[in-house]
């Protein structure tokens, strides 16, 4: 069996689709769960995003970054709890590089809680530069 991977600040037993919103590509914006053969990507999302002083909250994930999340504004949840989930990629269809959807309920295989703070080299925070 092969594997995706999914990051999230959130404990889940199912995954829901939910509408996503990308600015730099259609794909990005579809109804479904995302997931990704990428797992250090899926790891920069289960940091989390905490806002900042104004309430905002912009990440991203560049080519020229590689595996990083970029914080425009807002910070990873530091000291906090993240999850990794593993999900079957059978149940997905490509979307885009190393992006799939699913566009149904999914039961992950495993989850794996990760500690926020093990997994800083793979943001960038720019507000505090």
């Amino acid at each position: 069996m092969e594997y995706l991977f999914h990051g999230s600040s959130g404990y889940y037993h199912v995954l829901v689709p939910h509408q996503a919103y990308d600015t730099g590509f259609q794909e990005g914006c579809k109804n479904a769960v995302y997931a990704t053969s990428n797992k250090n990507m899926a790891l920069a999302f289960a940091l989390g995003a905490i806002p900042n002083k104004n309430g905002e909250i912009e990440r991203v994930m560049l080519p020229e970054y590689g595996d990083v999340m970029v914080f425009e504004k807002g910070t990873p949840n530091y000291g906090g709890r993240g999850y990794l989930y593993v999900l079957d990629k059978s149940k997905f269809q490509h979307a885009l590089g190393t992006q799939w959807v699913c566009f149904e309920e999914i039961v992950p295989l495993e989850i794996q809680e990760i500690n926020v703070d093990d997994y800083l080299h793979l943001c960038l925070v720019k507000e505090n530069l």
